[in-house]
């Protein structure tokens, strides 16, 4: 499970491109929350707030100055072309009771039993949509894999899930699997016999000779 993170933030009076550079010049981020059926939220957050959610997949508690603290996800953080530094952040506000989309990496833990037989594991997937309390939503779905022998698959549906999550994918695909590496046999060279003119023309200075 993920823990809440905090955000403290400040209300955004002035709203367009220009404005938006001027907050970055000035070492801030512009941020808004969508929320159904309720009106955008614009604020700004500091570069260092910014840093506690860039790679936070669970709720945010956006605590808004003027506006009191919203609950939220991070939907999409737009970032400037072959750089790091971030245009803006976009948020989709949740309320308590309501379960969201998200899509979760799917890391490996352990070493497969199949190894030791020639075998190598193999992730078929590496991530997973799931519907989920935004309370719940992980970070990342770790899956011990050590018992896997060789010829051995895992699915989605043995992929330990928190109880408010479902999985959005047919729950007999593999994620996991461990197989003989694939050789593939370089065809052997053989002797290629000379022409028949080509054999003649080799004949031919062996005559003159004598």
């Amino acid at each position: 499970m993920s823990n809440t993170v905090s955000l403290t933030a400040t209300k955004r009076e002035a709203l367009g491109s220009a404005a938006s550079r001027r907050l970055r010049k000035q070492g801030f981020v512009p941020a808004v929350i969508y929320s159904h059926g309720e009106e955008n939220v614009h604020f700004q957050v500091s570069l260092e707030q910014f840093k506690k959610i860039e790679h936070h997949a669970g709720l945010v508690s956006i605590d808004i100055e003027g506006e009191g603290k919203r609950n939220a996800i991070v939907k999409e953080i737009q970032y400037k072309a072959i750089s790091s530094q971030p245009l803006a952040i976009d948020f989709l506000g949740v309320k308590a009771g309501e379960k969201v989309t998200v899509v979760v990496p799917i890391e490996a833990k352990g070493d497969p039993e199949g190894l030791r037989e020639g075998g190598q594991l193999e992730q078929v997937i590496h991530e997973l949509e799931i519907e989920v309390a935004p309370a719940d939503i992980p970070e990342v779905l770790v899956v011990d894999v050590s018992a896997l022998k060789l010829d051995d698959t895992l699915t989605i549906a043995e992929i330990a899930l928190p109880a408010s999550a479902k999985a959005l994918h047919d729950q007999t695909q593999i994620v996991f699997q461990v197989r003989l590496p694939h050789v593939v046999e370089e065809p052997a060279e053989t002797e290629t016999a000379p022409a028949e003119g080509d054999a003649a023309a080799a004949a031919a200075p062996a005559a003159d000779a004598k």
